[in-house]
């Protein structure tokens, strides 16, 4: 890992509202992010394969998603429902990110989640204890880190804003997901009540 890589990781944890600044301002093009997403997903979907080979149990994922193509699909869709849920969300908030300034703080954070994954499988396999509070201490901090990051892509200046962009964003996606599902759910019942 380059030292400047390395420092803004440290960054993240110390002032993630300065990382954020700081990944907004690498301005990548938007190919390149969306490249960049698709790479995130993989590395996710990687570490999760990984976890499930090196320490067998049951998985809290749905059966659909233990393997490693299902989960890829799972994992970059949804990638790209969150950042566009958040980008309209935080708009309709007053927010004035761009999807492009979206993009690249989820990249980042989808990044050290990759990095929290490979140290906690290290920890699996050597002091599984450890691992169970670093998944702890991941998500808390991860979700501190994840307010900031939003708060600096809309600008907002507040990250109780942000929390609020946040909570809509996700409450809007299982809205919307359920009424796919019921949509789709009904279609094929009827389908079945007309062949019957």
């Amino acid at each position: 890992m380059t030292t400047w890589l390395g420092d803004l990781v440290i960054l993240s944890l110390r002032d993630p509202a300065d990382a954020a600044r700081q990944v907004i301002a690498f301005d990548l093009p938007r190919d390149m992010l969306w490249t960049a997403l698709a790479l995130m997903a993989i590395l996710n979907t990687l570490m999760y394969s990984a976890t499930t080979a090196l320490v067998p149990g049951p998985s809290p994922m749905p059966a659909i998603f233990q393997t490693p193509l299902a989960y890829l699909m799972f994992m970059g869709g949804g990638l790209v429902l969150v950042s566009v849920a958040l980008y309209w969300t935080g708009r309709s908030f007053g927010g004035t990110g761009s999807l492009d300034d979206i993009l690249s703080v989820i990249i980042w954070l989808q990044f050290l989640r990759v990095l929290v994954q490979v140290v906690r499988i290290v920890l699996l396999l050597t002091l599984p204890l450890l691992a169970a509070l670093l998944t702890l201490a991941a998500a808390i901090v991860g979700l501190w880190i994840f307010v900031h990051f939003i708060d600096q892509a809309h600008r907002f200046g507040s990250p109780l804003k942000s929390v609020g962009v946040i909570v809509a964003s996700f409450i809007g996606m299982v809205m919307g997901l359920s009424i796919l599902l019921a949509l789709v759910g009904g279609g094929f019942l009827g389908g079945a009540q007309n062949v019957l």
